[in-house]
């Protein structure tokens, strides 16, 4: 059933448009100058703001996109996830001797006095030449 006239649809779009523009028009006509100039002024800041948030939502569903292909990709994979065993009780004595690649350990000397030297402050000495 085809109509020529206009849907109830379109007639309330074009019903909201006209009274937006008419309370746009009667309230632009009442303004100062400078009310008018702050007006302007966030209008001008929120239509600025809409592309750089566009190029971010942009950039946030691409990575998200990206990382979903990857958990994706790696799940087909392996088919399982990994297993991570941690094995309790007392820990391995390696043997003695050398082992195949492990440094040896050097054993243990006499203790060897550590002597300091104490460059500049001569003032932080005590009179028995200690330091504070």
């Amino acid at each position: 059933m085809e109509s020529d006239g206009l849907s109830a649809r379109q007639v309330l779009v074009l019903t909201m448009l006209a009274f937006t523009i008419t309370l746009a028009i009667v309230v632009g006509n009442r303004m100062s100058a400078e009310a008018m100039a702050v007006v302007v002024g966030m209008v001008c800041g929120v239509a600025g703001g809409i592309p750089t948030g566009l190029l971010l939502l942009l950039a946030l569903c691409r990575h998200d996109r990206r990382r979903q292909e990857w958990e994706q990709g790696q799940a087909v994979g392996n088919g399982y996830p990994p297993m991570v065993v941690f094995q309790g009780g007392t820990p391995q004595v390696l043997p003695a001797g050398p082992q195949a690649g492990y440094w040896l350990a050097q054993a243990p000397g006499p203790p060897v006095q550590r002597v300091f030297h104490l460059v500049g402050g001569d003032d932080m000495l005590l009179q028995d030449g200690s330091i504070w």
